[in-house]
């Protein structure tokens, strides 16, 4: 009867924490917080917080290469049966490669996990199969996204080198803020579809059009104060377009046959 009162007991406490919740019951832990305490604050089980405090070192260790290279510390689970000197390789190259901003897909981890347990293990059967990459992403906390800007591409040493001696030369010659201008441009698809569309539940596929690749380049500036911006400045192909035919506006238009 005891038996079966412990497992109704532990059924009520169904409740996986995430790897961020884990770690603040270890710093509770470290303030005198008691572990039936931190049972009922976390909908969970007496033995979860015990296992918790099993497994506090390895815990920590994670959490210091998770915040090193800004890994998701918010995952759902953190599995500690995975976590191998070959898995540990793996992640930590995983990070080096896109604290270098270098692009990291399926196909590239899975071959470069293989390499990793082929070189650790000398009987490795690893297949680093697609099954093996999705626990991979989720123990780890780690997702597909597009690859926007050119944020990497900016030396900011000589960045910050530059801001101050133009800075400097601005004091010294007395040049004020509101003479110093800045342009820019930007592209801009005029009739450019959406790439992705909600279909009906019986649909398997979403036919669609080719993209239009018809473009107009527009031109930004204003100073550096900000109490000035000049007119927008558009470049387009047609020389007279029709939807600025007896239109006043503000913006200057320009045609060009190479815009882009």
């Amino acid at each position: 009867m005891s038996q079966l009162n412990e497992k109704i007991n532990e059924r009520r406490f169904i409740k996986r924490l995430s790897f961020a919740e884990k770690l603040q019951v270890i710093e509770y832990l470290k303030n005198g917080m008691k572990n039936k305490d931190l049972s009922e604050k976390y909908k969970v089980h007496y033995s979860a917080i015990s296992k918790i405090i099993h497994n506090k070192d390895k815990m920590l260790q994670h959490k210091e290469t998770m915040e090193k290279y800004g890994a998701n510390k918010n995952v759902l689970r953190y599995s500690l049966v995975h976590d191998s000197l070959f898995e540990k390789c793996t992640f930590l190259w995983f990070c080096q490669k896109r604290a270098l901003g270098e692009p990291v897909t399926g196909p590239v981890l899975q071959a470069k996990a293989k390499q990793f347990h082929a070189s650790l293990y000398v009987d490795s059967n690893f297949s680093a199969s697609n099954g093996w990459l999705a626990r991979f992403k989720k123990r780890h906390g780690i997702r597909c996204l597009n690859i926007k800007g050119e944020k990497l591409s900016a030396n900011e040493d000589d960045t910050s080198a530059f801001r101050e001696g133009l800075k400097a030369f601005l004091e010294n010659h007395g040049y004020k803020l509101d003479i110093i201008y800045n342009g820019d441009e930007t592209a801009l698809f005029l009739k450019h579809f959406p790439t992705k569309t909600f279909v009906c539940r019986n649909k398997t596929e979403a036919p669609g059009r080719k993209a239009s690749k018809e473009i107009v380049t527009i031109q930004v500036y204003s100073n550096a104060s900000g109490t000035h911006k000049i007119p927008l400045t558009v470049i387009g192909k047609s020389e007279h377009p029709r939807c600025l035919k007896n239109v006043s506006t503000s913006i200057v238009y320009r045609a060009q046959q190479k815009v882009g």
